[in-house]
């Protein structure tokens, strides 16, 4: 029978080392993880601390959170790809070059070296945007309207932003966002289609114009605005390093620039309509952040201006129905009649005048003197009589659209000299006059008056008032049609994408969201 020592030799060992072998295994593997753990961190060029809970198996892992922000666009790693991007998931943010600040830690638990993560970047969701479309990618209109209707119920991989037909930018799993919207990136291809020399985002470019003379060239500028209006202005890349050897210097904007004032209209405000309008790109919708007020949609849609009135200023020919040309006819007859009379009595009179003796015919020629001076002092009596009320029927006429303003504005620019005769349409004229405002503050502060006061009558009746200023400033008026025809004109595209739209709402609603 064996002993109690050759049980515990051959018994008791054996299941001691069974009982042993399970907190062997979990600490060999939390170690285990705990290296290869390390050894793709290291691989991914990424900081860390670990610590291993031997008989628990789990490893603990502090990765750092950052915060990015893009790069300055003069920067040359703003356009190249990330070199070392980082394989770990979640670090998708990694592929592009970024500027990036440490805001806390982010901790895990884990068994297993694939559970591993790196904590998502947070970002400017109106900074990311931007960046990604500077850098060629374009928005993706369902699945923008979806973000904007759904929120965070938007379902995952839906795209936002494309590249060469492929998804950018897309929602994400919303795993640890804390209630924020969660991103990834999907760059498979390098973006390479876009340089430093391309136009921003959101920016306008508007190219070599002429207004008054083809000798008189602008040179091509970039206009960047805000929701305020203009904010930024600068030469074409190309021709600010020409303007070292040209007369093209860096133009002079802060008449343009946005005031604080409580007026409606003002220069500023015009310039913005007038910019947005003529440097429309409604292939991609996105114009500027700028949006033409709705006070100037409703105005430019309006008729405001008497048929009439364009007529005695000489800006349409007038035409007459039968009935009217039959009182011109009549009215023309008496006035020969009238004047053929005359001339007969003052034959006769100089007969009379020739039988008086020297002390009759003075006295004679004195009263035939003042007898003129009274005549000729009525007949310009009744011709100021005849004009008045020749305005004041004109003031009551048939108002026209602005369209039809412009069209006349136009015609007679030309035939005065004011432009040349190319041939130009409107839309090019509308972009010279915008151009022109820029480098010529005088041009640009007498059509925004006339602008201001030709709103202030929108919604009451033309004055003989409002017909001086436009008689007074006549060359400023027929620029001003112009632009606002192309306002109108603007509009009426539909050139307010619902792209943009919901792109903007998008940025507004979210602003910062985890991207990884």
């Amino acid at each position: 029978m064996p002993s109690a020592v050759d049980v515990i030799t051959y018994v008791g060992v054996p299941l001691a080392v069974v009982g042993v072998m399970p907190v062997l295994y979990t600490s060999s593997s939390a170690l285990l993880t705990q290296y290869r753990v390390r050894r793709t961190v290291r691989k991914n060029y990424l900081s860390i601390t670990t610590r291993v809970g031997l008989l628990a198996g789990v490893v603990e892992v502090d990765l750092p959170r950052f915060m990015i922000h893009s790069l300055p666009r003069d920067d040359p790693a703003y356009w190249q790809q990330n070199p070392q991007p980082s394989s770990i998931k979640g670090g998708t943010w990694t592929v592009l070059n970024w500027q990036k600040v440490a805001v806390g830690k982010a901790s895990y638990r884990l068994q297993h070296s694939d559970e591993l993560r790196q904590p998502q970047a947070e970002v400017n969701m109106a900074d990311l945007i931007t960046f990604l479309l500077d850098r060629g990618a374009s928005p993706s209109a369902h699945g923008l309207h979806l973000l904007r209707l759904m929120g965070l119920q938007t379902p995952p991989t839906t795209p936002l932003l494309t590249y060469n037909s492929k998804p950018v930018l897309v929602v994400a799993t919303p795993d640890e966002s804390e209630g924020r919207l969660s991103l990834r990136l999907q760059c498979d291809d390098a973006f390479t289609e876009r340089s430093p020399d391309s136009l921003p985002p959101y920016w306008l470019r508007l190219s070599s114009h002429h207004l008054k003379s083809p000798t008189e060239l602008f040179p091509p500028v970039r206009l960047f605005l805000t929701t305020e209006g203009l904010d930024q202005l600068k030469l074409e890349p190309s021709d600010a390093r020409k303007s070292t050897t040209t007369e093209f210097k860096q133009p002079d904007f802060e008449h343009l620039l946005p005031t604080d004032s409580d007026v409606e209209g003002g220069l500023d405000v015009w310039f913005a309509c007038g910019a947005v309008a003529v440097c429309a790109r409604s292939e991609d919708g996105l114009v500027s952040r700028y949006s033409i007020p709705s006070r100037m949609h409703q105005f430019s849609k309006r008729d405001t201006i008497p048929h009439d009135i364009l007529v005695l200023l000489g800006m349409l020919k007038a035409e007459l129905t039968p009935l009217q040309a039959e009182r011109e006819r009549l009215k023309r007859d008496a006035e020969v009649r009238r004047i053929a009379a005359s001339h007969q009595v003052n034959m006769n009179r100089q007969r009379e005048l020739q039988t008086m003796n020297p002390a009759e015919r003075t006295r004679a020629q004195a009263q035939d003197s003042m007898a003129l001076l009274h005549r000729m002092t009525e007949d310009r009596a009744r011709r100021t009589a005849e004009e008045l009320e020749k305005k004041a029927d004109a003031l009551l006429s048939p108002r026209v659209g602005v369209k039809v303003v412009a069209g006349a504005a136009v015609s007679w620019l030309r035939e005065s000299g004011h432009i040349p005769q190319d041939g130009r349409p409107l839309s090019t004229i509308a972009a010279a006059i915008v151009h022109a405002m820029i480098f010529d503050s005088e041009l640009a502060s007498s059509i925004a008056s006339v602008l201001d006061a030709w709103l202030g009558w929108m919604d009451l009746v033309m004055t003989d008032v409002h017909f001086d200023i436009i008689e007074h400033s006549k060359p400023a008026f027929c620029y001003a049609a112009i632009l606002l025809n192309q306002i109108a004109e603007y509009e009426h595209r539909g050139n307010t994408h619902p792209v943009a739209r919901d792109l903007d709402e998008c940025q507004r609603v979210w602003g910062k969201v985890y991207l990884g």
